[in-house]
Formats: C-alpha cells, structure tokens, sequence
C-alpha cells in the first residue's frame, strides 16, 4: 500500500470512529433511539464498511470510540459544571479556606526553617550535652551515687520549706568527713570535742560561709564542752550541733538529741571564742 493510500486508510479509519462515538453520544443524550439507529443510512454505510474490515481494524475502532466517547463525556460534564450557579460560601468556609491559604503560604515555609534551625541546634548544642551529661550519670551510678542524692527536699525537716534541705545536706555533709577526718589537731594526744569542733569549722568554711558557723562552748557543773553552732543565713536562728553526731547517728545532730538536759544546759554557752579555739591547733 503506497503512502498516499495508507494516509487515505487512516482517515476513513478515523472519520469511521468519529461517526460511530457520535452515534453513541447521541443515544446516549435521547437523541436518537436504537430504532432510528437501525434504520439511518449513516448506520447501514458504517455497519458495511465495519464488515470488510479485518478484525484487527474494527478492535482498534471500537478503543478509538471509546475514547472519543469518553473525552466528549468529561467535556461536557466540564461545562456543565461551568454552566452551574456558583454556591456561595458561608463565612466559616471562607475563614477556613483563609487559614488554609495562610498556613500554605506562611506557616509550613516557617516550619521549614524552624525545622532545619532546629536540627542544627540539637547538632551542635543537644548532642554534645547528652555525650557529657550521660557518662557522668554512669560514673555517679558507678560510685554509689544517684540522681536522688541532689534532689536536697528529701533532706528538709518537717515543717521545713524544700530549699532548707540544701542547708541540711550541707550539715551531714560536714559531719560525715568530720568524722572520718578526725585526728588530734591540737597535739594533746586526744581525739575530742576540741579536735571534732575545729575539724567541722575548717571544713565548713571551706564550702560554705563562715559567717554562718561558729565554735561554742558549754560550761557549767555537769559539762566543759566545745561544740557548734550554724545557721542557714544571716537572717535564720543558730542551731547548736553536736559533731561528733556521726559516732552515734548522723541524722541526730542537735545538742539536744545527743545530749540528755541534766548534761546540756544552753544557758551556760559561752560565745566569741572560735578564733581562740582555732588558734590552737596547728594548721588543718
């Protein structure tokens, strides 16, 4: 078949196709009937040309009406859809189609950047903390330390607000390497009440204010004692302690507690002389 001829095929081939997808919208749209259909000239001269086609020409005739048919379809469904009344939209749909719109154009570029700004910071700052902050908890884990050793409330006495338990974790602090400190500071060859109350006063104002810790001592006829007296600030009252209070139990600190009162008499402290106990012993 020359070019010329086969080009000639094509389009009777094509216009074949048109026809009949036009046929079928019209039965489709009312148009025409199955009847009328049968009886159209337009029908006959298709349905001859159809018969002394090979087979392989009509398969591929009724998939291009297929596709006309359809494409004609969408088209029209389009306009009607253009030729319907527009609804209009209620305040709230606006509002809503509004926040969309904003969010698109503003928010998620926004959270884009936050996003990448966000990464880097963990890169850079979280990491590197969480490298640093996880060894040491397993160190502390390692050396019989916890995170509830510095939560300082569990240390507050009854009554107390949760920031005076710093204050006291400070005391059975100082008590406890007071106690396993002691040693004869003032070469008497004696381990006592001077050496434990020296011991505690050196050690507390290498931590804490020495302001807010003093040497007393209690004399009268049932006691010549040197003991301690500390607060938590300047604006808190003195708390007289035992420090030797480890040897028994260190959570019983106050005089009273370690010692009976025909023993302890408050009274008879004698303040101002912490200078001259520390004076006395050599250097600590």
């Amino acid at each position: 078949m020359s070019n010329s001829k086969e080009a000639e095929f094509e389009k009777s081939i094509d216009v074949m196709s048109t026809t009949i997808a036009e046929c079928t919208v019209k039965v489709k749209e009312g148009v025409c009937n199955k009847d009328t259909c049968h009886n159209c000239d337009l029908h006959q001269w298709l349905n001859n040309c159809l018969l002394q086609l090979p087979d392989i020409y009509k398969i591929r005739i009724m998939n291009d009406v297929k596709e006309k048919v359809a494409l004609y379809e969408s088209v029209r469904e389009q306009e009607e859809k253009n030729k319907a009344p527009k609804k209009e939209l209620t305040k709230e749909e606006q509002i809503k189609i509004s926040l969309h719109n904003f969010k698109v154009m503003h928010l998620d570029p926004v959270g884009e950047v936050l996003g990448e700004a966000l990464v880097y910071i963990l890169s850079i700052i979280v990491f590197p903390l969480l490298l640093i902050i996880l060894p040491v908890s397993c160190l502390a884990s390692v050396y019989g330390q916890s995170l509830n050793d510095y939560d300082y409330t569990r240390y507050a006495l009854p009554g107390e607000a949760s920031y005076a338990g710093i204050y006291r974790k400070n005391i059975l602090d100082t008590l406890d390497k007071t106690y396993k400190y002691a040693v004869d500071v003032n070469n008497d060859g004696l381990i006592n009440c001077i050496d434990y109350s020296c011991i505690f006063k050196t050690l507390w104002d290498k931590s804490f204010d020495s302001k807010n810790c003093e040497i007393v001592r209690n004399k009268s006829f049932t006691m010549n004692h040197l003991f301690i007296r500390v607060r938590q600030h300047g604006g808190t009252p003195w708390e007289c302690i035992e420090p030797q209070a480890a040897k028994k139990d260190i959570t019983k600190y106050f005089m009273e507690d370690f010692w009976s009162v025909r023993e302890y008499n408050p009274i008879y402290n004698i303040y101002g002389e912490t200078d001259k106990w520390l004076q006395e012993i050599k250097t600590y």
